[in-house]
């Protein structure tokens, strides 16, 4: 079966490797300006008045009312692409990568457009959003982390953290590391999510990551609460609720057992979590990101349209 599947990965390889960035962003931006079916061209217009709860309402008019905040989680799709098929088909997924809201004209003066951090073929990239939006066969989901804690100054942390981390220590574009990124998940549905980690780890490999950018998203959430705990600016217990990975959650006390542990060592539990989890942190794929209850659904668009949307039932029947 192993051997099977992986001739037909490397058969099709070189095809992919050229598309295949964990994004869709090297096909996506047609950059031509033209106006998809169901959107409209709308004159600019006051904040004020494109926050008016008129749904679906045109992209314009939703980025006109700075619906967005900073560290949302962007979840995106993109149809007749293979590249696409192939990571939704390892990971399970109506979804085939994740970035996050990085910056816009409603969080610093000197940008006219909103920002995506997202990591393309040349590294990280900063992706202005209407280029995801103008390709008319990617739909876009949007989710946030709502809990009271999550002010402005933590929300810049986290995508700060992002991009210092893809700029520092990854390398992602190998060809090798492409490959190894498509074996894993072949055998993960193969073999189990579980078991090919444990298979990763007896081999002395290091699980990559499903996809890499929601696998890094995962790990800005975490080491910003990480480094508030420390900090004394956060309480330890909002560390799990920022664990997207059900396995690794699983890990941490529930809130009323941290009480039985006093505070330098809470901290120091806090801290040793991260390199004790790093495998199933970095395997966060961008289905996990989908169903993780944590994170709350807002918002899907697609042809030029944005829709208020609650669940993943909901995003998924408005996206078949």
């Amino acid at each position: 079966m192993g051997a099977r599947w992986l001739g037909v990965l490397l058969a099709i390889g070189m095809t992919v490797v050229a598309g295949l960035g964990g994004s869709d962003a090297a096909t996506r931006d047609r950059g031509d300006g033209q106006l998809y079916p169901g959107q409209r061209s709308i004159p600019k217009m006051s904040k004020a008045e494109a926050r008016r709860e008129i749904w679906p309402k045109p992209v314009d008019e939703f980025l006109a009312g700075e619906y967005l905040q900073r560290a949302d989680v962007v979840l995106t799709r993109r149809d007749w692409d293979l590249s696409s098929y192939l990571i939704r088909l390892a990971t399970r997924s109506p979804f085939s990568h994740a970035a996050m809201v990085f910056t816009g004209p409603q969080f610093e003066s000197g940008f006219d457009n909103t920002f995506v951090i997202e990591a393309g073929t040349g590294g990280v990239d900063l992706t202005n959003i209407r280029d995801y939006i103008s390709d008319k066969s990617t739909f876009i989901a949007i989710k946030r982390l709502k809990q009271p804690w999550f002010d402005e100054p933590k929300q810049a942390r986290v995508r700060g953290i992002l991009l210092d981390k893809i700029k520092a220590s990854y390398n992602f574009w190998a060809i090798g590391r492409i490959f190894r990124n498509l074996w894993f998940g072949v055998q993960r549905q193969v073999r189990g999510k579980e078991k090919t980690i444990e298979a990763y780890r007896k081999n002395e490999w290091q699980p990559p990551n499903d996809y890499i950018c929601s696998g890094l998203v995962q790990l800005g959430f975490v080491e910003a609460a990480i480094e508030y705990i420390k900090a004394g600016k956060l309480p330890v217990t909002a560390l799990k609720e920022v664990v997207f990975h059900d396995t690794a959650a699983s890990r941490l006390p529930e809130g009323e057992d941290w009480q039985y542990l006093d505070a330098d060592t809470q901290k120091q539990t806090a801290e040793l979590f991260e390199a004790q989890n790093i495998v199933e942190l970095e395997a966060v794929t961008p289905n996990d990101l989908a169903l993780s209850e944590k994170l709350d659904w807002l918002y899907l668009i697609k042809n030029g349209m944005v829709y208020k949307v609650s669940s993943y039932d909901d995003v998924v029947s408005q996206t078949r």
